[in-house]
């Protein structure tokens, strides 16, 4: 059996995404073993309102650090 494509593997992190994917459908309130479109729901729903909050309070925290250092 050929395993070549294992090589650069990390095991550990194969396993926390494993995890996290069962944590996700588990949280989505899906209950028919499907996780065709799991991810982007995920990335709408959740992670795109947090992200997308995160990245104006990152600017807007460079544009503070600016304008104290220049």
């Amino acid at each position: 059996m050929n395993t070549s494509y294992l090589d650069g593997w990390d095991a550990k992190k194969e396993q926390q995404k494993a995890e996290f994917m069962e944590h996700v459908y588990r949280c989505s309130g899906r209950t028919n073993g499907l996780y065709t479109g799991l991810w982007q729901e995920f990335c709408l729903v959740e992670a795109g309102p947090h992200c997308r909050d995160e990245f104006f309070a990152r600017l807007q925290f460079i544009e503070d650090l600016n304008s104290k250092v220049f």
